[in-house]
């Protein structure tokens, strides 16, 4: 509970004049609970004692319909608070949450599944909401309620029954308590459990077209259905710990209840007590026993709020490690970025996927990049995005380490379109505007232009307007390829990157798109990895990369003259056409 209110003191601190209403409410609620036990007993001694009359009786029922009244009122205004509360509890959680994770890093990403970090910002943060939000009610009202009904049966009717039949439930509660702790564990295997199950569930259902195209529905299912059972095995555990565990408050209870009524029917026969203090004081034992099963109750959500909030402070502790420096420089454009002997490995690979890479590019080149599958061409160019920093060497623009300039500026600069394109369920002309969204009509038709999409705009229902399906489902492998090359295009940046991007389209439409990047980006950087020579054999540059190594640099007659891999991947290519 401690290290609960300490992550979340910032949001109390906020909410502190709230917070004291809400605490004034429910002390006030808590009184009046209490109050209804001792109008019952004073009933019936007045009944017992012969003093009922008209005006006394009107007084007993005006009260007993005025407390659940008042208790009412009150009881709505506090659950209207708090649920406000919590909305704003959440709605801050999820913000710093979502904001922490657009700082991370790609060596975050891929260390936490997706399906994990879906958990932790669903369950768990729920998990803390509940916990946070019910700290007030289930610490005051229910320990304000114990204490003043313990202390009206005392100071009313007699400390020497009191102490018999209540000293039982400190010493019980505590005990349980203290079990109740070794269930943490259990919540938390839980969590991780539910985590690689909504995991699954998402991989299952971005995978659908492929899983049915190889029949593989079966076999998914199988999977799937392993996944749920490991869920609910890991869930029935705890189910079970409180099927045993939670009988033994009422236990606790019961014990309570037997020693009042057998003391005090004593007691009445002793005439220390009369029978409506008996029932005033058998009333207050009644009502002890929600908040004591409140309490047990409140403990079980510490427990798991202790656990998501450990796992939620996991994510939110983590530092990326690619990130701005105090002193980091602003930059719009550069003349000339050096490779100076650069290395770069996988945090969670072993051996290094470039190595020792040495080029320059220079402001207004079109650099092609060819190699074989896996040779490091895209890891090569990605070091530009800085989504990791590099292993060995160092990346200078302008002669100053790219890791000196603001993320955001350099990141700025590049226009990168990827091989797996990433389209939004949202209208063609919104995809391409997220590359820019300031940019006007004019950009966005000169970027559908450019990128030689605009032939296809013709056979969409809505034209640029048209919904495009979950992931570009809507759309074929070219028009996908097309729609991503418009929107790093429409951002006009300083180096386009196309990564394998024109691999989908046919030949005539791939040299519609290189002639128009040669009329349209005059003085601006392009940097192409491709399979296919066609689309890089005017590059002022070409890196030939094997096994992460450059291993051939030149135009493309002198790579044609120097012979070797791309010399024999030429020639091959021409004769297969």
């Amino acid at each position: 509970m401690k290290t609960i209110f300490k992550k979340l003191a910032w949001f109390i601190k906020e909410e502190w004049k709230i917070y004291v209403l809400m605490l004034f409410l429910l002390l006030s609620i808590s009184f009046i609970s209490l109050l209804p036990a001792k109008a019952l007993g004073l009933a019936i001694d007045t009944i017992v004692l012969g003093g009922l009359n008209r005006t006394s009786m009107l007084w007993l029922v005006g009260v007993l319909i005025a407390l659940p009244l008042g208790r009412y009122f009150l009881s709505f205004a506090y659950n209207y608070i708090i649920t406000k509360e919590a909305q704003k509890l959440a709605f801050k959680l999820r913000r710093r949450y979502l904001d922490h994770l657009f700082e991370m890093d790609s060596n975050f990403y891929e260390a936490y599944p997706k399906g994990d970090l879906i958990s932790r910002v669903t369950n768990d943060l729920d998990a803390i909401t509940t916990a946070a939000t019910s700290m007030l009610e289930g610490l005051i009202f229910n320990t304000s309620v114990i204490v003043l009904a313990i202390l009206l049966m005392g100071f009313t009717i007699s400390w020497k029954l009191t102490a018999i039949a209540v000293t039982i439930m400190p010493i019980a509660l505590t005990g349980l308590n203290v079990i109740r702790n070794r269930k943490r564990k259990y919540v938390k295997k839980h969590r991780e459990i539910y985590a690689e199950f909504t995991d699954k569930v998402l991989e299952s259902v971005e995978g659908m077209k492929v899983i049915r195209a190889y029949v593989q529905e079966e076999n998914d299912l199988k999977r799937q259905y392993e996944a749920i059972d490991k869920d609910i095995e890991s869930w029935r555990y705890i189910v079970r710990y409180e099927n045993w565990f939670n009988p033994l408050f009422e236990i606790v209870y019961g014990v309570t209840y037997f020693l009042a009524f057998a003391y005090g029917a004593f007691l009445v026969i002793q005439q220390e007590i009369t029978v409506g203090e008996l029932v005033t004081f058998l009333a207050y034992v009644g009502t002890l026993y929600g908040p004591i099963v409140s309490i047990a109750g409140f403990f079980t959500q510490l427990n798991n709020a202790q656990v998501s909030i450990d796992r939620f402070e996991e994510i939110m502790s983590t530092a990326p490690e690619v990130k701005d420096e105090a002193a980091s420089q602003p930059i719009l454009a550069f003349n000339r970025i050096d490779f100076k002997n650069v290395t770069f490995k996988y945090p969670f690979d072993k051996a290094p996927v470039i190595k020792n890479i040495d080029f320059s590019i220079e402001k207004g080149q079109t650099i092609g990049i060819v190699g074989p599958t896996g040779a490091g061409k895209s890891t090569l160019i990605r070091q530009l995005l800085r989504e990791f920093n590099v292993t060995d060497g160092e990346i200078a623009i302008d002669g100053v380490s790219i890791g000196k300039y603001k993320i955001h500026d350099v990141r700025a600069l590049v226009g990168y379109v990827p091989q797996a394109h990433m389209l939004f369920k949202k209208g063609v002309d919104e995809n391409i505007m997220i590359g820019n969204p300031r940019a006007g009509l004019a950009d966005l038709d000169k970027a559908v232009k450019n990128a030689d999409f605009e032939k296809d705009v013709i056979y969409l229902t809505e034209g640029l307007h048209t919904q495009v399906g979950e992931a570009g489902s809507t759309l074929s492998g070219g028009q996908k390829q097309r729609l991503s090359i418009a929107r790093a295009l429409i951002k006009d940046p300083e180096i386009l990157i196309l990564d394998d991007s024109l691999s989908a389209v046919d030949a005539t439409t791939e040299e519609n798109i290189i002639a128009r990047l040669r009329e349209t980006r005059g003085g601006k950087t392009n940097i192409i990895i491709s399979h296919r020579f066609s689309a890089i054999r005017d590059a002022d540059l070409i890196l030939v990369l094997e096994a992460g190594k450059i291993t051939q640099r030149g135009k493309h007659e002198d790579l044609l003259r120097q012979g070797g891999w791309y010399k024999d991947q030429f020639i091959q290519q021409i004769t297969m056409r």
